[in-house]
């Protein structure tokens, strides 16, 4: 679905941050239909606006040659349709496939960083990891594999859910709720959407008696 701005020139919408994870977030920059039909990285520039809204690392580190940008913008749509897939196996208690986790385990053993060994008070100690000295798309590849391998790691999988509203929503999130109950992308939308269906649908059977 276009958004077009008022001068006439096509605009990209919001990012949605509903997942409560930023690897949820990442499968969640498609939103294909019965969603809205959005791709929210059109372009390599969307990419780094997302990774700098979703706090991730600066601008200035994922700048690619623009002759490279195309094939960056593959590379990170490959691998977000590849996890897109993998969260539906999860929802669904399929196997995550060996393929994937191989996909995993090479953004993994191609990343780069130092660690070092720092005091931690009067007798204690520490181990730094440095940031990544990969640049470009290279580095996004590995924040983003390092995001899905933590999250798959840590998280309670049985949290992980599909929007209620499935005539319409297609949002992946994270239960992090007190009493994980959490139904909805978001109450003030979905949620709404199905309050006002529900008392629609009230009205019409009251209306039949």
């Amino acid at each position: 679905m276009p958004f077009t701005s008022e001068n006439g020139c096509v605009s990209r919408p919001k990012f949605l941050f509903l997942g409560d994870h930023p690897a949820v977030d990442f499968a969640n920059t498609l939103v294909p239909p019965p969603g809205l039909d959005i791709d929210f990285l059109r372009t390599w520039q969307d990419a780094i606006d997302w990774f700098v809204q979703a706090k991730l690392t600066s601008a200035a580190s994922l700048h690619v040659p623009e002759a490279r940008a195309t094939e960056a913008l593959k590379a990170l749509a490959a691998l977000r349709q590849a996890w897109r897939s993998v969260l539906s196996q999860i929802i669904t208690d399929a196997k995550v496939s060996d393929e994937f986790l191989e996909k995993l385990n090479a953004l993994l053993g191609a990343d780069a960083f130092t660690e070092t060994l720092q005091r931690s008070g009067k007798k204690g100690f520490k181990l730094v990891r440095s940031n990544s000295q990969h640049q470009g798309e290279r580095l996004a590849l590995a924040i983003l594999g390092h995001q899905i391998v933590h999250f798959l790691v840590e998280a309670n999988l049985n949290y992980l859910h599909q929007c209620a509203n499935t005539n319409s929503c297609v949002l992946y999130f994270y239960d992090t709720t007190k009493n994980h109950r959490r139904q909805w992308c978001s109450v003030a939308t979905c949620g709404n959407r199905h309050k006002v269906a529900e008392f629609r649908r009230r009205q019409a059977l009251s209306q039949k008696k």
